[in-house]
């Protein structure tokens, strides 16, 4: 039975493997490749129907620059549109177009062949099994976090002292 010390390493394997594939193109029938961050995107918008930047940047765990910035990309290939005046003009909420629901479609069919081949290779869960699984990536979000929020106020304490 692995230790917690070989649980952590296992999971920096995984997290340094997704950031490879989050670095390298992805077909999902249209002209431009795009990348994870953009086909995930499009995924967080065409499964939240009253969004904004804010709440997409919310949903997939990043900043609402960040989030503005796949979403500008995305809207330059025509796979998003902004709308206007669904609760005030004020607000502008985001949508698919036919061309992004088609990427949302194919990613959606791939996810669902991930997730059939993970469970496959772990077999059937208890709801006992499922809770510890929980429990382990709320700890390492939680962890997460915590370290973005140290980094954050190192950086700014830096950028302080240089810039008093």
């Amino acid at each position: 039975m692995p230790d917690f010390p070989d649980l952590c390493r296992t999971w920096m394997r995984i997290r340094n493997k997704m950031h490879l594939m989050e670095n390298m193109p992805h077909y999902f029938g249209v002209e431009h490749p795009l990348y994870l961050s953009g086909i995930h995107t499009t995924q967080a918008i065409g499964k939240t129907p009253e969004n904004n930047i804010r709440a997409i940047a919310t949903l997939l765990g990043v900043t609402p620059s960040a989030a503005s910035q796949v979403i500008t990309w995305l809207i330059g290939r025509g796979l998003v549109k902004k709308v206007r005046g669904r609760r005030n003009e004020k607000e502008v909420s985001l949508e698919l177009t036919e061309e992004g629901m088609a990427t949302f479609t194919m990613h959606e069919q791939i996810h669902v062949q991930l997730y059939e081949q993970i469970a496959g290779r772990i077999g059937p869960l208890s709801e006992a099994d499922r809770v510890m699984v929980s429990r382990g990536f709320s700890a390492f979000e939680s962890v997460c976090d915590r370290r973005i929020e140290e980094l954050l106020q190192a950086a700014e304490k830096r950028n302080q002292e240089r810039h008093p």
